[in-house]
């Protein structure tokens, strides 16, 4: 008499199959490590972010600059609500400056021997913004959502090579449209996010997708 044949495995891959979607999309940030490196985090001077000349969308009464800066705060407060000893953006301007020196933001390399030299930093991390569009509407109601993308990299000091990237590019989602990917958002996407939500939220993501064997 045979046996039925033996289904197992095709049962344990059907269950390893649900349970990855009951998980949830993975987060939506791309990250690449291009380095293995330890200690980047002792020190981390985060320099003035750039706004693309893509830029579109920004705010209105709001220049591309202070999207940029609104950007860049977001992530030194990321870092210091980690427990990171940073470098902001505004101080390593004006330190910079008082020296009779420009940020050299076009040259990593430049920068991260110049932020480890006159502020002991470990790291340098850069960003550029090339979307920051507002919602239309409001929390409750809106046209059209909010949208944001950017992209960060971080560079060990002093030698100035790059050790990791993110880019972070997303429209925010309505409920019904994907459920799994909205709940991801703050208020479990149950409201509209304004674009500085959404970019904050964007760059704590971002921060905490940084391997921990860069920290």
């Amino acid at each position: 008499m045979r046996r039925p044949a033996r289904r197992l495995p095709a049962l344990a891959a059907l269950a390893a199959a649900a349970l990855a979607a009951c998980a949830g999309p993975a987060p939506i940030v791309d990250t690449q490590t291009y380095a293995n490196a330890t200690g980047l985090f002792q020190r981390v001077a985060v320099a003035p972010f750039y706004s693309s000349p893509r830029l579109s969308g920004q705010p209105e009464g709001l220049s591309a600059g202070d999207v940029a800066d609104l950007v860049s705060r977001f992530a030194t407060e990321a870092l210091q609500d980690r427990g990171v000893d940073v470098v902001a953006p505004n101080d390593l301007l004006i330190g910079f400056e008082g020296a009779g020196l420009v940020v050299p933001r076009g040259d990593p390399r430049a920068l991260a021997e110049l932020a480890s030299e006159k502020f002991g930093a470990t790291s340098v991390l850069l960003g550029e913004v090339t979307r920051y569009q507002e919602r239309q509407g409001r929390a409750m109601g809106t046209f059209h959502p909010a949208s944001v993308a950017f992209t960060l990299e971080l560079y060990a000091a002093p030698q100035g090579a790059r050790i990791w990237s993110a880019r972070f590019d997303e429209t925010q989602v309505s409920l019904s449209g994907n459920v799994m990917r909205a709940r991801q958002y703050p208020g479990g996407g149950t409201r509209w996010l304004s674009a500085a939500e959404l970019a904050r939220w964007g760059i704590d993501r971002a921060i905490a997708s940084i391997p921990k064997g860069l920290q």
